[in-house]
């Protein structure tokens, strides 16, 4: 693991290849892109500013309607309100085994009055089998009152390289699939993909853990299959100035389907961590 330019590298000496960059580089909310599965490192799981979704960038956080203020859209991309900046700041190895790390950064209305301080932590470690687990502890504190306003989609975001041709395959802890997870609550969502070119499946399962406020969660599942477990779509978030709200996530990696069994006892395993 090492750090250069603003980014972390998480890197696999087997295959010779970087498996995950965690960006934070000036003028861009922190992000991760590419994350990358599989014995040689060449499954790519992310996909960083889709045509149909420039905005998003792998795996990244953001709300709407931040006391009037959006910090969904990078800044210049639409005119219709106003967007806010998502300053990265410090960026620390904590454990080189196995690789844990944390980034922090600043939400910003337009007129430059600070709203939100954010703080990622981050771990990546091998499950069972070739199942690689991802795990982020995620908080936002207010500095001054904030109200995050009801909304569709909001919070920690993935995006995956959906293509329209080949589908993919969504389906949740509720036995919803597909369109039916969405705005629906699940405690997780199950993602799986044909990855173009390589001739491969591979997914992720995206876990709420059970301490999260409102657990389990309400997903936004998009025509292009990202996912986002939204805290904000049941109604608006009411922070005071110095209160945190926290979250917790896993991914589980794979390649190849996992079957709904398989997940609940990895879920319940999940469920226990931190308890």
């Amino acid at each position: 693991m090492r750090i250069a330019n603003n980014c972390l590298f998480v890197d696999d000496l087997l295959s010779g290849r970087n498996v995950l960059q965690q960006n934070a580089r000036p003028g861009m909310r922190p992000y991760i892109h590419p994350l990358r599965i599989g014995e040689k490192g060449t499954v790519t799981l992310t996909e960083d500013s889709p045509w149909h979704h420039p905005w998003q960038h792998g795996l990244q956080t953001g709300y709407h309607g931040v006391n009037r203020c959006s910090f969904w859209f990078d800044p210049g991309q639409v005119t219709q309100v106003d967007i806010g900046t998502i300053e990265p700041g410090h960026l620390q190895i904590l454990k080189v085994e196995p690789p844990t790390w944390s980034v922090d950064a600043l939400w910003r209305h337009t007129d430059g009055t600070l709203l939100l301080i954010e703080k990622q932590r981050w771990s990546m470690s091998s499950g069972r089998g070739h199942l690689v687990y991802l795990d982020l502890d995620w908080s936002l504190q207010a500095v001054p009152d904030v109200l995050i306003d009801q909304n569709e989609y909001g919070g920690f975001f993935v995006r995956m390289p959906f293509r329209k041709q080949v589908g993919a395959t969504v389906f949740n802890s509720a036995g919803q699939v597909g369109d039916e997870a969405e705005q629906q609550a699940a405690a997780w969502i199950d993602l799986i993909m044909p990855i173009e070119y390589l001739g491969v499946e591979a997914g992720m399962t995206l876990m709420d853990h059970p301490s999260n406020p409102g657990h389990p969660a309400l997903w936004r599942v998009d025509g292009q299959r990202g996912i986002n477990p939204a805290p904000c779509i049941p109604g608006k978030i009411e922070l005071s100035s110095g209160e945190t709200m926290a979250h917790r996530y896993r991914m589980v990696l794979h390649e190849g389907a996992m079957s709904a069994s398989d997940i609940k006892v990895e879920f319940a395993a999940y469920a226990r961590t931190g308890a």
